[in-house]
């Protein structure tokens, strides 16, 4: 073998390597990392509707959460999933603190430096306290330390500064303008307490004066915003699906711009019974529901790729074709989510461009 073949080979090899290290790894972070919401993640990237190569998963949580993450890390590592990752957020910031500079803004900042999005997931109430109301007795604030450090977290991406609130404050996202932020059902109420606003604590009785659960689901379903109530008087039913409602948009807003028609009423899963109330600083109200009195969506006025959403669309369970599940007691295996979306309104389409645009800002 001469040496000018050893040459080539050499360089091939070399070229190889330098192209193999500079693969465009994308790299996602999202809160409150549960075994099911990894798997909406896995799985709706193997589906393509979460259309991102190369993909790796930042796992993020507090260490004083109630909630174990162990059952996550096992089911990671039994799968092979190499490509997620966990991290804890660790200490204690007093609730004083959650708005402005703390322990935590330097761990906030390296996160948001070394990713390309960020993902506010689904989760239990918020403590009143954080938006300067008393709980409600159907408020359950059982999971403070996830709100505290997500909210201060939200807090610190886009700020509240405005003349009413004397915290000068540079949001981390002044200086990375188009990073992307999608907070889901918790996530859109964290986001909005982190901008100054409130939320409403129990949309039946505070919105619609009802007191029953039976009067409730005497609602049109587009009033009804949670399974939770269907499963109280039917707790021995398996297999009911999550709810349904559609939704109206307003015009010129994020969806407009990522090609969604808004014309149209789309269905959405629904699984809340708190929701914004008083909107937070810099945020601007995109959907609600059909009679306006819920919000189901907000995006930021300054960071166009900042969307909020009360409702579910990174539920593995909407994109699968083969899943059947009951829609009423006493109804049959029969109702499929992907189906339902794509027959009524073309509401799947909507769901699908939600995380195109999602991975095409990344």
């Amino acid at each position: 073998m001469n040496k000018k073949f050893i040459f080539v080979i050499v360089f091939v090899l070399l070229f190889s390597l330098s192209v193999s290290g500079s693969v465009d790894v994308k790299k996602i972070v999202m809160c409150r990392p549960l075994v099911s919401q990894i798997k909406n993640i896995v799985i709706m990237q193997e589906l393509g509707i979460l259309p991102v190569k190369n993909l790796e998963l930042l796992c993020l949580y507090h260490e004083n959460e109630l909630t174990s993450y162990g059952a996550s890390r096992r089911y990671v590592i039994k799968e092979g999933l190499t490509w997620i990752k966990f991290k804890k957020i660790k200490g204690k910031v007093a609730v004083r603190e959650l708005f402005k500079k703390n322990k935590w803004t330097p761990v906030f900042r390296e996160i948001i430096r070394n990713s390309n999005g960020i993902i506010f997931t689904g989760g239990m109430d918020i403590p009143a306290s954080l938006y300067g109301k008393q709980n409600s007795l159907l408020t359950e604030p059982t999971t403070p330390f996830r709100s505290y450090y997500e909210i201060s977290f939200l807090f610190h991406l886009i700020g509240r500064n405005d003349r009413s609130y004397k915290c000068e404050f540079i949001p981390i996202l002044e200086n990375n303008k188009n990073y992307p932020v999608l907070a889901i059902c918790l996530g859109e109420q964290s986001m909005n307490v982190a901008a100054g606003g409130t939320l409403i604590q129990d949309i039946p009785s505070e919105i619609y004066g009802i007191k029953s659960i039976e009067n409730v689901l005497k609602q049109d379903e587009d009033n009804i915003h949670s399974l939770r109530y269907l499963k109280i008087l039917n707790p021995d039913v398996l297999g009911l699906f999550a709810h349904f409602h559609r939704i109206k948009f307003k015009r010129e807003s994020i969806f407009e711009r990522i090609g969604v028609n808004t014309e149209n009423t789309p269905f959405v899963l629904s699984s809340h019974h708190q929701a914004v109330k008083k909107v937070g600083r810099g945020l601007r109200v995109i959907a609600t529901s059909m009679d306006g009195k819920i919000i189901e969506a907000l995006e930021h006025k300054k960071y166009k790729n900042v969307l909020a959403l009360q409702f579910h669309p990174e539920v593995y369970k909407l994109y699968k074709k083969g899943r059947y599940f009951k829609r009423t007691p006493s109804g049959k295996f029969d109702f499929n989510p992907y189906e339902f979306l794509n027959e009524n309104y073309k509401s799947i389409i909507f769901h699908k461009k939600i995380w195109k645009w999602f991975a095409k800002s990344l």
